[in-house]
């Protein structure tokens, strides 16, 4: 498990140097009330139509990256980030406040992330797992994608830590790593709607089936949410800055009562994919037995 090309030598620069590249983010509405109440610093990307809302923020997201990843219009180092309306409730984080963090990180960084949850990335090996727990399925269907696209990794041991795991696509990146993101879930999205043929057509169902989040909410969309997460694990050329996961909110199960169990269980995970010593295995099986 060990892979240290995976460590991040980081440097904060000096104002003169933070690059002035565009830096666009968006508050996705979904109707009037979320349309109305577009956080100072945030754009506006109206999604009140709804259109194919069994794609989630994909929809919206998709439509617009199709639209700006071509072409020399757009600069390599532009800066796009794409939230739901909970982001503020989710990460305690305003406009203001990700603006700075990302100015901050730039040039030296591809990738910024804002991921809460932090109990739901710690005691899991990674967020396939994590899902896994709550939608029994996901990784076999998670599995079985990877293998029709040619991506070779066992997401039943593959390990994420904070630096790599993203929940709720509360990221911001440049322009390449977005190429990237929908490079993937574009094949994703072709699978699901049927274009790669009948042979695929049960892998197909199970993707498209429906879970018990609340809306019926299908695989796809759990697993398109990982993938910004699966791409910095497995492409570890991409270099990344995590703002504290700690620090936004936590789930509301009752895991997260124990922060001090995450915070060391965050630490262990590094640890093996570092150093890749059973005895950090053995000691995070012994945290995470203790507490789910």
């Amino acid at each position: 498990m060990s892979n240290s090309t995976t460590r991040l030598q980081w440097r904060d620069v000096n104002a003169s140097q933070r690059t002035p590249k565009p830096l666009r983010l968006f508050h996705i509405a979904y109707d009037e009330a979320t349309r109305a109440d577009v956080p100072a610093g945030f754009e506006l990307m109206d999604h009140s139509d709804n259109e194919r809302s069994d794609w989630r923020e994909y929809w919206p997201i998709r439509r617009f990256l199709k639209g700006h990843l071509q072409g020399a219009a757009v600069d390599d180092d532009s800066w796009f980030g794409f939230f739901s309306p909970r982001f503020k409730e989710k990460t305690g984080l305003t406009p203001s406040q990700v603006t700075a963090f990302v100015e901050s990180s730039a040039p030296a960084v591809d990738v910024v992330t804002f991921s809460p949850q932090a109990d739901m990335g710690a005691f899991f090996l990674s967020p396939f797992e994590q899902e896994e727990m709550f939608q029994p399925g996901f990784i076999a269907a998670s599995q079985a994608f990877l293998g029709a696209i040619g991506v070779n990794a066992d997401l039943s041991k593959i390990v994420m830590d904070s630096r790599q795991i993203v929940f709720s696509n509360y990221f911001v990146a440049k322009k390449p790593f977005w190429r990237r993101w929908i490079d993937i879930n574009e094949k994703l999205f072709a699978l699901c709607e049927g274009e790669k043929g009948p042979k695929f057509e049960a892998l197909r169902a199970s993707l498209t089936s429906p879970t018990q989040y609340p809306g019926g909410v299908q695989r796809k969309v759990f697993l398109m949410e990982r993938i910004a997460s699966l791409i910095l694990t497995l492409e570890p050329s991409w270099r990344v800055r995590a703002y504290n996961t700690f620090d936004c909110a936590w789930s509301a199960t009752a895991l997260n009562q124990y922060k001090h169990e995450a915070v060391l269980s965050d630490a262990l995970k590094i640890a093996m994919r570092e150093q890749g010593f059973s005895q950090y295995y053995a000691a995070f099986s012994a945290i995470r037995q203790r507490v789910c």
